[in-house]
């Protein structure tokens, strides 16, 4: 009896790694997809209309402006996401699966980034790797005249950094997790960038098309007023030289998170 139910067991193992091996062949589909509540559904601009416009914005008001973010213009390369989880601390060693198909070197405004569908493995997928060019434009309104519009030149390192806008680098890697926004430090171990810019768990099944929105200000409605201090008074924006000071409302309190559901 012994070498029969030995026969037996070894088949019955095999029947269940084969259809453990079945089941991970399977795919299902990710869309991934920028939102900007701040526009209520509309583009802030024209795009061809603004672009490269930072360097013929209208004249400061004066030694203080005050204006209204309602997106930016920045260039988002590639975007990865994994099963495994960012964590502080720990070195990189995630599976990273890629999204986009190549590398994009246009900026665009934020409700304009589109990203074709991808066919991924089933499983929940926990983390989002992208990557930025480090210059990027604030696009705001003039809070006493909304029809006049800014675009202010910036980096991804702080605003108060000398920009060129002929700059063509790519600022450190965003790794975003359920604990928030990482980067990966000198050590080469993430450590926290913004605690509240979280993934929610993105679960890939066959024959459904789970989606991913990223928000810009966290699903916020209402922007942040956005003030321009001109420190050498000559009515223009110059990144490196003059400042700026925010003022947001309390539903607005991380720059990016992002959602999950099917379609």
């Amino acid at each position: 009896m012994k070498p029969l139910s030995f026969t037996m067991i070894f088949l019955l193992l095999l029947l269940i790694f084969a259809d453990c091996s079945k089941e991970s062949s399977k795919t299902g589909v990710l869309k991934f997809k920028t939102s900007n509540p701040l526009v209520s559904g509309q583009k802030a601009t024209n795009q061809s209309a603004i672009y490269g416009m930072g360097a013929d914005n209208p004249p400061l008001t004066g030694q203080t402006t005050a204006c209204r973010t309602v997106s930016l213009r920045l260039t988002v390369g590639d975007v990865w996401i994994s099963k495994g989880e960012v964590k502080v601390g720990q070195p990189d060693n995630l599976e990273w699966v890629r999204v986009t198909k190549s590398t994009n070197t246009q900026a665009k405004l934020f409700e304009d980034i589109s990203f074709d569908e991808v066919e991924l493995p089933e499983g929940t997928y926990k983390s989002i790797k992208i990557t930025f060019k480090n210059i990027f434009y604030r696009y705001c309104t003039l809070v006493s005249n909304p029809l006049v519009t800014y675009e202010f030149l910036e980096t991804m390192g702080s605003y108060s950094a000398t920009c060129d806008p002929n700059d063509q680098s790519w600022a450190k890697t965003n790794y975003f997790g359920p604990e928030g926004n990482h980067y990966l430090g000198a050590d080469g171990k993430f450590a926290m960038a913004a605690q509240g810019e979280k993934v929610a768990p993105v679960v890939v099944e066959s024959g459904k098309v789970a989606v991913v929105t990223w928000r810009m200000g966290a699903g916020a409605t209402v922007p942040c007023t956005t003030y321009i201090i001109d420190a050498n008074n000559n009515r223009q924006w110059d990144c490196g030289t003059d400042s700026m000071d925010f003022e947001c409302p309390p539903e607005v309190k991380y720059m990016w998170d992002f959602i999950f559901a099917y379609q």
